[in-house]
């Protein structure tokens, strides 16, 4: 196991702290323009739909190196040195995975469920080299940030769920051919029993990230455990439902309204009409509550990030940014998703200038331990 603060190495003394106790705060500022992003953002979608995707992984290096590069920490700069062919490498085999479940889906149930399940096996390998090719590319202030995790790691964290998952859907698959009522409370308890696992599976897999970061000779800690991750997960469930409940009660009157005024029998031509209003109700309803639960997730994953010698705080308000992604997919939808880097911009600057790094060791003394590459 690694120490949880700086790594251990007989041939170096520790960071020192510095001195009584004190404590550096190091502000984290964006600064980034909404209309310099979008026109970055813009090109790379026209240059994409040009290209039919293969100016894909040009595109998103652009537009995460834009981003990066108007993000301070403690008055230095990050920047993205990624190279695009692996992405494209990256890219071009999972359409292959994903083309050939289709294809071999589209011919057989069997073969198709055979496909994906093979498919999967290989998903694992596909998300660590892109964490690790994606973290071990960025730098602060010319230095690289770096990722330590093993292959064989994150099949340790995913193999469990995604062997879930396969043995689910084949156990749906052998009921639906059998027919049997006890098949069917069989795969409900199955099911039931993957649900449950669920926040212990996400807690796995930000654990897993996040603990396999390293700050030149410092590694990043994540201290929560999955109670929290459960209770989060359980608040953001309580928050959809009430709001399903609402939708369906307000669909529930106006129907009830338009049936005891008479005038339901000669609604045929309407009816697509209320479907698109109750489609339109469920955009909303998602974007009133999902961006509630991934204020609360940024907030668990880095609320609770750091060591020894540093510590990630962040006080983003939730209501904040509730607000501000409703008002977002509301003009999404006005504008047929264009406004996309327009709010990505002001959700990431709402993120960011609320987040301090404080720490115990001076900044010399970490750039110092630090070497630029």
């Amino acid at each position: 196991m690694h120490s949880p603060g700086a790594r251990s190495s007989s041939s170096r003394p520790p960071l020192p702290r510095l001195p009584d106790g004190a404590v550096d705060t190091w502000p984290v500022t964006f600064t980034a323009s909404e209309s310099a992003y979008a026109r970055i953002w813009l090109r790379g979608l026209l240059l994409t739909l040009l290209s039919a995707g293969l100016y894909l992984p040009w595109a998103r290096i652009a537009c995460q190196r834009y981003l990066l590069q108007h993000t301070r920490v403690a008055g230095r700069a990050l920047d993205d040195l990624r190279s695009p062919w692996p992405l494209l490498v990256r890219q071009g085999l999972a359409m292959s995975l994903l083309g050939g479940v289709m294809l071999a889906g589209g011919g057989s149930l069997t073969l198709g469920l055979l496909t994906a399940s093979l498919a999967l096996a290989v998903w694992p390998m596909l998300q660590w080299m892109g964490l690790t090719q994606r973290i071990q590319r960025v730098t602060w202030a010319k230095r690289r940030l770096g990722f330590d995790a093993q292959v064989r790691e994150i099949y340790r964290v995913l193999g469990l769920p995604l062997g879930g998952l396969v043995a689910l859907v084949w156990l749906w698959w052998l009921v639906t051919r059998l027919g049997s009522a006890m098949g069917w409370l069989l795969w409900g308890m199955a099911l039931g029993l993957c649900l449950l696992a669920v926040p212990f599976w996400l807690w796995r897999w930000w654990q897993f990230r996040q603990t396999h970061i390293l700050l030149g000779a410092l590694r990043l800690q994540w201290r929560l455990g999955p109670q929290e991750v459960f209770e989060w997960l359980l608040q953001a469930l309580g928050s959809l439902l009430l709001g399903l409940a609402l939708a369906l009660g307000l669909a529930a009157l106006l129907l009830g309204g338009l049936m005891w005024a008479g005038v339901w029998a000669g609604l045929g031509g309407v009816l697509p009409w209320l479907l698109a209003c109750g489609l339109l109700a469920a955009w909303v309803l998602a974007w009133a509550v999902l961006p509630e639960a991934a204020a609360r997730a940024h907030l668990l994953v880095w609320g609770q990030t750091g060591n020894a010698h540093l510590r990630v705080r962040c006080n983003l308000s939730v209501a904040a940014h509730a607000r501000m992604r409703l008002r977002h997919g509301c003009l999404l939808l006005v504008t047929l998703g264009l406004y996309w880097p327009w709010a990505e911009v002001q959700a990431r600057r709402l993120r960011m200038n609320a987040t301090v790094v404080q720490s115990r060791v001076s900044l010399s003394a970490l750039a110092a331990r630090w070497p630029v590459k």
